[in-house]
């Protein structure tokens, strides 16, 4: 985590909306507006980077508006979708002519390239995660299109049940060893929302089928420590049959068998990279492997090296550290 804005361990002088603003904005897409030049401002702005995906936390308290005009939007060459969870206070937000209220708990869409408006008064906190447009696969035009009609989309509660916790935990999540997949994953989701959302005319058993590579993936993540993860366990628990499973796997292009074992092998990797005492057959057990000589292979087949060798080179590196 890296803290970019604290007014708190500011002097007094620092706390003028001007210069509260200045700071957020150094650090932000959005521009900042203070109605009242006169009152001190009080602001924390928090960020996280998870593997090209990033989680910020904007703690305001006063009248302030975060807004993109169209002549700051043509100074921007690279569109990014945020989707923002309100943690406190109600917010107003305004985008590609449409307007709402976002209250506590509720999620909402922006595309912080484009003029939008986004605006409360008194104390608020907006936890937002921010995707390269380029990184969702979809026409710019199809992302903008979908945003203002994105509640509709049968995906919506998943994706604001994933977006909430992913914002709320981030801190913990950012450090977990397999982060890339999780970022993978929250990629996977918010393009098959907006492609619902911008074709509504598709059934909703079209689209959440087309969201089960990526719900599996992540299924397979929270699972991965637990010997008992196969195929029909996973199939179980996704209501789909274990050729089905395995069909809509290959179509999106990889085998989940191999997809289990690669998360396994690097999430092992990086604990044995971490000081510890734990012995290598230890870890291997923890990451689902029961048979040590089939996971030294794996590891090996991986990486290049032995479990070991891979342990005493990072421990080596470490201490040289």
């Amino acid at each position: 985590m890296a803290t970019l804005v604290d007014t708190d361990a500011l002097a007094a002088a620092d706390r003028r909306p001007a210069r509260v603003a200045d700071l957020l904005e150094a650090t932000m897409s959005s521009r900042i507006r203070f109605p009242d030049p006169s009152a001190p401002a009080r602001a924390r702005l928090d960020g996280w980077d998870l593997a090209g995906v990033s989680v910020l936390r904007l703690d305001l308290t006063g009248e302030v508006t975060l807004l993109r005009t169209a002549r700051h939007a043509r100074a921007d060459s690279e569109p990014v979708l945020s989707l923002a969870v309100q943690e406190a206070g109600t917010a107003r937000q305004e985008q590609f002519g449409s307007r709402r209220l976002v209250a506590a708990g509720e999620l909402s869409f922006s595309e912080v390239s484009s003029p939008y408006e986004y605006a409360w008064s008194g104390r608020g906190v907006c936890r937002a995660l921010r995707i390269p447009a380029a990184s969702l696969g979809l026409p710019i035009d199809t992302v903008r299109r979908a945003l203002p009609v994105a509640a509709r989309s049968p995906l919506h509660g998943l994706v604001r049940a994933h977006v909430t916790r992913l914002t709320r935990d981030v801190a913990l999540l950012a450090a977990e060893p397999l982060v890339h997949s999780l970022a993978s994953a929250t990629v996977d989701l918010a393009r098959a929302l907006l492609a619902s959302a911008a074709d509504g005319a598709r059934g909703a058993d079209d689209v959440l089928g087309e969201t089960l590579p990526a719900r599996v993936r992540g299924y397979v993540r929270r699972h991965l420590t637990e010997p008992d993860l196969d195929a029909e366990r996973i199939a179980r628990a996704h209501a789909v049959s274990v050729r089905q499973l395995y069909r809509i796997c290959a179509a999106a292009g990889f085998s989940l068998e191999q997809e289990v074992i690669a998360q396994r092998l690097e999430g092992a990797r990086a604990e044995l990279a971490r000081p510890g005492d734990r012995s290598i057959a230890a870890v291997a057990r923890r990451w689902g492997f029961t048979d040590a000589s089939y996971f030294a292979r794996r590891f090996r087949a991986g990486y290049g090296v032995s479990p070991r060798e891979w342990r005493d080179r990072s421990r080596a590196g470490a201490a040289a550290g």
